[in-house]
């Protein structure tokens, strides 16, 4: 991790950027792949909340959007459940982070759970390093 240079600005964004270069550098495939996986999800969430509050977002789409959620949680679940990481820490919270999703009723309450996905991301996060240092 000594070669990395972080290009975020606050101190979370800097912890955050260690803790993925440190499952990074630990070459455990199966968590980097479920890190990829996981911060498209994130991601996913991050750019549909500030669209949603801007009224960018059409209610009458609530299905198309959910249905596209819904399937960046999934794939974070099928990538750990094909790695065998049903055990980590999290995992049962993803599994009801996707029940939600496919039951939110509207845009608004998809992008709700915009904050509840960034919390089980960290702990989704912390427990994949505790597992590449346990590999060590």
């Amino acid at each position: 991790m000594h070669n990395y240079k972080s290009i975020g600005g606050d101190a979370h964004w800097l912890a955050e950027e260690e803790q993925w270069a440190r499952i990074l550098a630990s070459r455990d495939a199966a968590a980097g792949m479920v890190l990829v996986f996981l911060q498209k999800m994130c991601t996913a969430f991050h750019e549909f909340e500030p669209a949603w509050k801007a009224g960018a977002l059409d209610e009458s789409k609530t299905d198309f959007f959910r249905q596209r959620l819904a399937g960046r949680v999934r794939w974070v679940v099928r990538g750990m459940e094909a790695n065998a990481l049903e055990s980590v820490e999290g995992f049962a919270q993803l599994q009801r982070l996707l029940e939600r999703v496919e039951a939110a009723p509207t845009v608004g309450a998809l992008a709700e759970l915009t904050e509840d996905v960034h919390q089980l991301g960290h702990v989704l996060c912390d427990a994949l390093v505790r597992r590449c240092q346990e590999r060590r």
